[in-house]
């Protein structure tokens, strides 16, 4: 099992978090009835899209803390790793929230797939968290300015 953390800081205030996690799924193209993401990374001069099943679900909160599960999972199948964990918004003041992505993958295929994660295959799978987490800061910043967070 190969573990995985991200956070950065969002412009949306933390009460905005649960709408604007919402408004962002709802954003994502449905296909077959599941919100797919296109994830892309540089892998030296090339860089590699998939696209990924994204399920955002509310857990629970706490005052200045909300918790949601992620998934993440091809979208087509293949030999990629379904990434589960939570993404978290802290309270950060003002119109700001801090959002951190903690979680875990296996990679597949046996004991090739755990010497291909070794040496390049966790530096892929944490470059793709970061491009998840970027694109959702994006989500977020954008309900919130646009004012679909706003009951």
């Amino acid at each position: 099992m190969s573990e995985i953390h991200e956070c950065l800081t969002v412009l949306c205030p933390f009460d905005q978090t649960a709408a604007a996690a919402a408004a962002y799924v709802a954003s994502l193209p449905l296909e077959g009835g599941k919100s797919v993401v296109a994830i892309r990374v540089a892998v030296g001069d090339l860089t590699v899209e998939r696209r990924a099943d994204l399920t955002l679900k509310h857990v629970r909160a706490y005052p200045g803390y909300e918790v949601m599960e992620i998934r993440l999972q091809p979208h087509d199948g293949g030999p990629y790793p379904i990434f589960t964990g939570i993404l978290s918004a802290e309270e950060s003041g003002g119109n700001f929230c801090r959002l951190d992505l903690d979680g875990a993958y296996e990679p597949p295929l046996g004991l090739a797939g755990a010497a291909f994660d070794a040496v390049v295959g966790h530096h892929i799978a944490v470059a793709a968290a970061r491009t998840l987490l970027d694109e959702i800061k994006l989500g977020f910043e954008f309900a919130f300015q646009t004012g679909a967070t706003i009951s």
